[in-house]
């Protein structure tokens, strides 16, 4: 079996992936309008999440079963501190792709309304972009292209203050089950994209020359 070394950050990239497919079958069926008007195909998306998110599972501990055995002896400390923390943000990613596809499977066939919609897309798009960048920045080791994503980070805000502009509109109230779904969501995506920076700023540990003595 490959040491942990041989695989980080480049073997993160597979279940990052499965996140990404996760998420966005689940936003599919959760903002494509379409989806929530044709039961089967919102269900069939939902599946295709549901199956992702179970080969992330095994992804994960796979993972762990691979880098535990180095937490008590000697040996790389980066593939330690890598093994873990990127570890820790795929653990979180996940569990954050699981309540998306919660939500979305609970609200078929109800869409949320229109208005509300558009600012998820937008940084739902985003989130999803910057999860399939990451993937590909782990898998390449070209830990340059990080910087990059702060900048989607900032960009998610804006999106998000969109979002709740138009939650609190006066003039437009929002139902309540609307409202928390829609906040649950854009923090859940906002999140996802923050575990994708960090994962690839604890990758950047293994582009830098080993330390010696």
């Amino acid at each position: 079996m490959p040491k942990p070394e041989d695989r980080l950050p480049g073997r993160m990239a597979g279940p990052v992936r499965l996140a990404h497919t996760a998420l966005s079958r689940a936003t599919e069926a959760l903002l494509d309008p379409e989806s929530a008007l044709d039961r089967a195909m919102a269900v069939g998306r939902l599946v295709a999440a549901e199956r992702a998110l179970n080969e992330l599972g095994e992804a994960i501990e796979d993972e762990a079963a691979a880098v535990f055995p180095y937490r008590s002896a000697a040996g790389d400390a980066r593939t330690i501190v890598v093994g873990l923390h990127t570890g820790h943000d795929l653990e979180r990613m996940a569990e954050l792709a699981r309540q998306v596809v919660d939500i979305a499977g609970a609200r078929q066939p109800r869409p949320l309304p229109a208005r509300l919609r558009l600012p998820l897309r937008g940084i739902s798009g985003i989130a999803l972009g910057m999860v399939a960048k990451a993937a590909d920045l782990l898998e390449s080791g070209e830990v340059e292209g990080t910087a990059d994503l702060q900048g989607d980070l900032y960009e998610i805000g804006q999106r998000r203050r969109l979002l709740y502009r138009e939650l609190l509109s006066a003039e437009h109230p929002v139902g309540a089950p609307d409202t928390v779904d829609a906040t649950l969501l854009s923090c859940h995506y906002e999140s996802c994209a923050d575990h994708a920076v960090s994962m690839t700023r604890y990758a950047a540990l293994f582009a830098e020359p080993a330390p010696t003595g």
